[in-house]
């Protein structure tokens, strides 16, 4: 293994990467009081290269490293890769491509939901990963030699991992199953971080346009302050927050600070009440055109609880069957709509899930099938 701390060594060592078919990538950060992540090392491996690149040494440029990212003859691997993909977006402003997520073809694969490396590790190569090192202060220089190999098994067992999930995704043919999945991490909407979009991140409290405005115009100004001060949305106030506000909507500082959250000893500076007051005004006066569109009040038919129970059993029953994490078929949500409406415009009605669970699931919901047991096993039987 090498630490690369020089733009020298980085620019051989990409040299060797070129050949390569795949390589493994992981990437350690802190994020805990900035918005934006701090990236602290790369991690790479290519079977015959190890190495570790540290990218807050002085003066160090990442685009030898930026052009493998971008070579559409290496895969690059990843597990869990998304907040990894969103630094070098950042960095870039271009996606890693192609790209192969480990942790979803786990899931495509039957490993359950959301499967950690550790326990992936464990099951795949039955190697056992030392954990000491995982809360490391990875921006605090020296590294010991002991983070270092924690860092750098992230990415080797990964390359071992990798062709045995290939493998198994080509022996059950879903292949298919995970290029679907994957269009998620390869779009560049997944990492939009315009403050226009950022009332997506709240659920929705209000219908009315005065709650909805004011719930708009908090989300994108919180947004803003977080991105230009670089500190995590909840530094400048707490979703909580935000939703007592957009539900009394105070006019003025007196009826802000006589709210329940802010009597209650919460603390804020003088001008950022100010710069609250103004927004929740602002929020007010919108009118329907100058807000998104959000889709229509679900109204769930009377006894929807019970259906989705039993098409939970269905699809607990053809997940086990066919060896794929629930939660990559269906949601809960996925269910409820379901239930509302034959034609719901959900993934689980599309697709490859629609083959596995939801055509099953339509039928059953409309009388066409049967769920039975017979020998302990949960049988189908259409009528």
């Amino acid at each position: 293994m090498e630490l690369i701390k020089t733009n020298k060594e980085l620019k051989e060592a990409c040299k060797k990467l070129n050949k390569a078919k795949f390589i493994t990538i992981d990437t350690e950060f802190i994020r805990e009081k900035t918005y934006w992540s701090k990236l602290c090392l790369i991690q790479v491996c290519s079977g015959e290269l190890e190495f570790i690149i540290d990218p807050l040494e002085e003066d160090i440029d990442l685009k030898p490293f930026i052009k493998i990212l971008n070579k559409k003859s290496i895969l690059k691997v990843f597990h869990s890769g998304r907040q990894d993909i969103e630094i070098f977006f950042k960095i870039s402003g271009k996606i890693p491509s192609p790209i192969f997520d480990t942790q979803i073809a786990a899931m495509v694969c039957g490993f359950g939901d959301s499967v950690g490396y550790e326990k992936l590790v464990d099951k795949l190569l039955r190697k056992k990963i030392d954990k000491s090192s995982r809360f490391s202060n990875w921006a605090k220089r020296p590294l010991t030699n002991k983070q270092l190999n924690y860092a750098i098994g992230d990415v080797t067992h990964l390359f071992e991992i990798y062709p045995l999930l290939n493998d198994a995704l080509k022996e059950k043919k879903r292949t298919r199953w995970l290029d679907e999945e994957l269009k998620i991490l390869t779009s560049e909407n997944t990492y939009n971080t315009d403050p226009e979009l950022a009332y997506k991140r709240l659920k929705i409290r209000g219908y009315d346009l005065k709650t909805r405005g004011v719930t708009f115009q908090l989300a994108k100004w919180r947004e803003e302050r977080a991105q230009n001060n670089n500190i995590p949305r909840g530094r400048v106030i707490r979703d909580d927050i935000i939703y007592e506000l957009s539900s009394m909507k105070p006019k003025s500082i007196n009826e802000i600070m006589s709210l329940r959250s802010f009597s209650n000893g919460l603390r804020l500076k003088e001008n950022v009440i100010n710069e609250i007051q103004e927004q929740i005004l602002i929020g007010l006066s919108l009118k329907e055109e100058n807000l998104p569109k959000l889709p229509e009040k679900r109204k769930l038919p009377h006894g929807t609880n019970s259906r989705v129970s039993l098409l939970k059993i269905l699809l607990n029953s053809i997940s086990e069957e066919n060896e794929v994490a629930q939660k990559l078929i269906a949601s809960t949500q996925d269910l409820e709509d379901l239930i509302a409406d034959d034609s719901a415009d959900i993934k689980t009605l599309k697709g490859w899930r629609y083959d596995l669970f939801g055509k099953k699931a339509l039928d059953f919901k409309n009388g066409k099938v049967a769920i039975t047991m017979e020998e302990n096993n949960v049988i189908l039987k259409y009528i």
